[in-house]
């Protein structure tokens, strides 16, 4: 006789894929949802220093490594002119690493498969839990659990081609927002994001940044909005949210594919409580994403107030509220 569903994991990203993974190493008859789509335009992102630990223990550090590219120092220009950098020699983790996310999600899905997740393209009916991993669409969770935003950014994307060899980061304050360049997967090339309250048009980049890229930006650029928020709490009854479904961050952190390795455990772990009746786990789980939560907004809150510009950009982050609907 075959098993009863256990957990469905809706969502076959970085998130979904590693709590799969976590379940079925823990024995749960999990299945992961993932149907084949990318649903935004693919631009390198980087996965913080701190998950390579998580990584290794998937068996997937190598693989990861051989695909990305390590970012080996960290510059910034904020505030002020002056470029400030932090070498990855002083990380315990080494360098962080410039993903190409179609690669990861895709080594992070076979692992849960070979960890015994079954994965499907299409949601099935049966299952005692729900994970909503479906990222800042919030597909599963949207409509059953409340969500406190912060903050909403546009990102206007690009790749271009580095004129020399770059291994560093660089992000950068102006007026309108802020500015952020750094290697991407693809060999020789850079990814850009300018981050603000609009969409960038005929907007050119900071000094530092232009003279990083050394010519025009491409014509051609990708859109997308970041939302920075939090579920309150990231749980229900029989739904788990984790990911950007859990904790939406600023994307100047890079801390949002770590976030996602790093909720894999506990998430499973109150998964795990509930398919036993025991609501402790989850409790903690709330816990462990509410300390994420405030970590990451003292950290932002920091950063905001550093820049030296009285631009309605900044002053209006310097005075925000929270919105819970």
């Amino acid at each position: 006789m075959t098993r009863p569903p256990d957990v469905a994991v809706i969502g076959g990203g970085p998130a979904g894929a590693a709590v799969a993974w976590r379940l079925a190493v823990a024995g749960a008859a999990v299945t992961l949802v993932h149907d084949g789509r990318d649903r935004w335009r693919p631009v390198g992102q980087e996965l913080a220093a701190p998950a390579r630990p998580l990584l290794d223990e998937m068996g997937l550090l190598d693989a990861v490594a051989a695909v990305s590219v390590p970012v080996h120092e960290a510059r910034s220009a904020w505030p002020g002119p002056a470029i400030v950098c932090r070498p990855a020699i002083m990380s315990p983790f080494g360098p962080p690493l410039a993903v190409d996310r179609s690669r990861l999600d895709a080594l992070l899905r076979d692992a849960a498969v070979q960890a015994g997740a079954r994965l499907v393209h299409e949601p099935v009916e049966g299952h005692r839990i729900v994970i909503d991993a479906t990222g800042a669409t919030r597909a599963a969770s949207r409509t059953r659990l409340s969500w406190t935003r912060l903050d909403r950014l546009r990102c206007t994307l690009w790749k271009t081609p580095a004129p020399t060899p770059q291994p560093w980061s660089l992000v950068e304050a102006a007026p309108d927002g802020w500015w952020y360049t750094a290697p991407d997967a693809a060999a020789g090339q850079l990814t850009v994001m300018r981050v603000g309250d609009h969409l960038a048009v005929d907007t050119a980049p900071p000094p530092h940044t232009a003279q990083r890229l050394g010519r025009p930006l491409p014509a051609s650029s990708g859109y997308r909005v970041a939302t920075i928020g939090h579920a309150n709490p990231p749980w229900t009854d029989a739904l788990i949210a984790t990911g950007d479904a859990a904790m939406a961050v600023d994307p100047l952190s890079s801390s949002g594919l770590y976030n996602a390795l790093r909720m894999a455990s506990p998430a499973a772990e109150a998964a795990l409580g509930l398919l036993d009746g025991d609501t402790t786990p989850a409790h903690h789980y709330a816990q462990t994403v509410q300390t994420m939560v405030d970590e990451h907004l003292d950290n932002r809150r920091h950063y905001l107030t550093l820049p030296g510009h009285t631009t309605p950009f900044w002053t209006t982050r310097h005075k925000q509220t929270e919105v819970t609907f």
